[in-house]
């Protein structure tokens, strides 16, 4: 497979990126890679941990006895907190070989599915949809159609991070 060409206007820019005080002390610290690194999946764990529980949740698959009201928001939030922290870890371990990641085709689909990924997330919050849930007490079919994307989201976000160290 042949790896992308990234566009002139944005190959200094990457370069600029790995040059970076914090990039250049990851490259040249193993341990302080491996500590972000393991930062990267608890936050992933976190991340996707709660958000795949709560689309469960919104599903009726699990959790049925809990009160959506109850266990929606505390889901919500830490799943923004563990996404939150994983997009930060991630954009640092990026830093160190930009260059090499934008021209990962494994890479660049996990930028597509996390794109969706949120894009699901701020339909579902900024919509109102998420608000009429929780008052609800349960899923109507337009959320729950939107938990479904949103499992197979973030379990294609996860899929794409694994496959990027194989190409």
């Amino acid at each position: 497979m042949d790896a992308p060409q990234i566009p002139a206007v944005l190959l200094p820019w990457l370069q600029a990126l790995a040059g970076w005080p914090p990039a250049a002390w990851l490259k040249a610290s193993g341990t302080a890679y491996l500590v972000v690194n393991a930062a990267h999946i608890a936050a992933l764990g976190l991340g996707v941990g709660t958000a795949l529980l709560l689309d469960l949740r919104l599903l009726g698959v699990i959790g049925r006895a809990l009160p959506l009201a109850v266990i929606g928001p505390f889901l919500s939030r830490a799943a923004a907190a563990g996404l939150s922290a994983a997009v930060a870890t991630g954009l640092w371990l990026f830093a160190v070989r930009p260059v090499d990641y934008a021209q990962n085709p494994a890479f660049l689909a996990k930028l597509a599915l996390l794109a969706l990924a949120f894009a699901n997330v701020a339909a579902m919050h900024w919509g109102g949809r998420w608000a009429r849930t929780l008052q609800a007490g349960r899923a109507a079919p337009l959320a729950r159609a939107q938990a479904a994307a949103s499992l197979l989201l973030w379990l294609g976000v996860v899929l794409a991070g694994r496959w990027i160290g194989f190409l």
